[in-house]
């Protein structure tokens, strides 16, 4: 490891020291090292401000990220499976094709959060903010949304097979071309939703 902004570091604790001269710094070593993995699996960012940091790619596996302020953060195609973003900010956050399956987003804040082409397969998202949020065809399957909130969320060929919708709001969605299969929707209000293409079975 080197201590210049340019230098080359590696293992978990190095990177996570890097992390903590803030989200600037960060940004400006992966600029110069595109092609150094960032393995962060277990890392415990708890609470830590991370707004805007560039995790496109990296290794977030289980990592302990409760709390954590993700504002405007880029984590394309990042591995979070397992992960605890329990209460994290990720307002504005890139999580396209990201994969967060079993990972743990109950209460989180995700407005216009992209989520398009994630995998959230068994993913906790109880009561989450996820208005206006992009699920465009990312997968659903066996997910939690219970209570979430989801006024203008788009669901454009998402698959969603027994997912628990319990109590959720998707007034002013939009749902297209998406498959449903045997879902939990009690109690949930579609005012005003835009749907389109949709196929429901319970079979």
């Amino acid at each position: 490891m080197t201590n210049n902004k340019g230098g080359s570091i590696s293992g978990t604790e190095n990177l996570l020291k890097m992390l903590l001269r803030g989200s600037d710094t960060w940004n400006d070593w992966r600029l110069q090292n595109p092609t150094t993995p960032i393995n962060l699996f277990k890392a415990n960012l708890s609470n830590a401000l991370l707004r805007g940091a560039n995790f496109a790619s990296a290794d977030l596996r289980k990592a302990k990220l409760f709390r954590a302020d993700l504002r405007a953060a880029c984590l394309y195609r990042a591995d979070l499976r397992g992960a605890n973003l329990k209460g994290a900010n990720l307002f504005g956050a890139n999580l396209s094709g990201a994969n967060l399956s079993g990972a743990n987003l109950s209460n989180a804040m995700l407005y216009c959060a992209n989520l398009g082409g994630a995998n959230l397969r068994g993913t906790i998202l109880d009561s989450a903010n996820l208005m206006r949020v992009n699920f465009s065809h990312g997968d659903l399957r066996n997910a939690m949304l219970r209570n979430a909130k989801l006024q203008g969320t788009h669901f454009e060929g998402t698959r969603m097979l027994q997912t628990d919708l319990i109590e959720i709001n998707l007034n002013q969605a939009q749902i297209d071309g998406v498959y449903l299969m045997d879902p939990d929707a009690n109690n949930t209000a579609m005012g005003n939703t835009a749907i389109t293409g949709i196929l429901i079975t319970d079979s």
